[in-house]
């Protein structure tokens, strides 16, 4: 079959290699729609914990090809979704239902085989079928939905609150649509690009501020005593750090976006403790797949808009490249 091959950090090409041997417990997988996600761009840095050579890919979706002698409850032909973690259910984190921080943790695309690849091999408890309705496109997305469920639920945006987001690229504005489905009252989109501003006004978003000159006096316009959850969706520690001067007193920085792992920033721990803030992080997801799941199925997330480009195997190199200058429009979704 074709694959994408990473064998070093800075190299990738596309190749034959051997379909995956399945094992008892797992599926064999004929992907249809596989999603480009930043962590793909870390990997292909160096910066995340992947071992090469590796083939990517963790966002997606596709048809059961095969099944190993012990699964039950999946056939051939069946759709479905992955959730790309692997958990060992025995470590003393899984033991606490926190399977994030799983201290034996794989995951498809990062340790193992992913699905930037004709097939892919599934452990079967990592397999969700997908609704009749649901397309491939709208099954990839699960993956980064169940992130954003997660990470709202460890934000908790109040009920009727205020929401500013930095970062409107498909996960900030997966975070505007959620946060709208939440029930918060007002939700503000910063970016520094206004095809993705106007974006998400179309998607809902009640107001839209480019980055920049003037933007500290627009978000104060909007909310003179700051947000009450700030969404940092850029992975830019410099947008990390200006953002703790929005969260309202007694208010929420949620740190979602990537950044390097040997980037810093500069907190005023006084400012923490006197106006009551809370700074939460939220790794990967816990449990949020079927969530997210229920969320497509119903149209509650509209991903549609989110898709820039359907692209084949053989074009995936130039636009890891593109992404990773900051250049795509919008989510990258192979197709092999």
């Amino acid at each position: 079959m074709r694959a994408v091959v990473m064998d070093r950090p800075g190299q990738v090409e596309v190749r034959e290699v051997p379909v995956p041997f399945i094992g008892p417990h797992e599926v064999l997988v004929r992907v249809r729609a596989a999603g480009i996600c930043g962590t793909d761009v870390h990997i292909f840095r160096g910066e995340f914990v992947p071992r090469f050579p590796l083939t990517p890919g963790h966002e997606f979706s596709g048809e059961v090809e095969a099944v190993g002698d012990a699964v039950r409850g999946f056939r051939p032909g069946d759709r479905v979704a992955a959730d790309p973690n692997v958990y060992c259910e025995r470590c003393y984190f899984c033991k606490q239902n926190k399977q994030n921080f799983c201290e034996n943790w794989e995951a498809i695309g990062v340790t193992l085989p992913g699905a930037f690849a004709e097939y892919v091999a599934v452990p079967d408890a990592s397999l969700f079928p997908i609704a009749d309705g649901m397309s491939f496109a709208q099954g990839a997305f699960t993956e980064p939905l169940s992130c954003v469920v997660y990470g709202q639920q460890r934000a908790r945006p109040p009920l009727g609150g205020s929401v500013l987001i930095f970062g409107a690229g498909p996960i900030g504005l997966l975070h505007q649509q959620l946060a709208k489905r939440n029930g918060a009252g007002l939700v503000v989109m910063v970016d520094v690009r206004r095809d993705r501003l106007q974006q998400a006004k179309s998607l809902g978003a009640d107001h839209v501020v480019p980055a920049g000159d003037g933007m500290e006096q627009e978000l104060r316009a909007v909310a003179p005593r700051g947000f009450e959850l700030v969404v940092e969706a850029t992975g830019v520690p410099a947008v990390v750090e200006n953002a703790i001067r929005f969260v309202q007193n007694d208010g929420t920085l949620l740190v979602f976006g990537v950044s390097p792992n040997e980037s810093s920033i500069r907190v005023n721990p006084y400012e923490i403790y006197k106006r009551d803030l809370r700074i939460v992080g939220s790794f990967s997801l816990r449990k949020t797949f079927q969530a997210a799941l229920e969320l497509l199925a119903q149209r509650a997330i509209d991903v549609e808009p989110l898709i820039g480009q359907r692209i084949g195997l053989d074009e995936f190199p130039r636009a890891l490249q593109a992404m990773a200058r900051g250049e795509a429009p919008g989510k990258i979704l192979v197709q092999p």
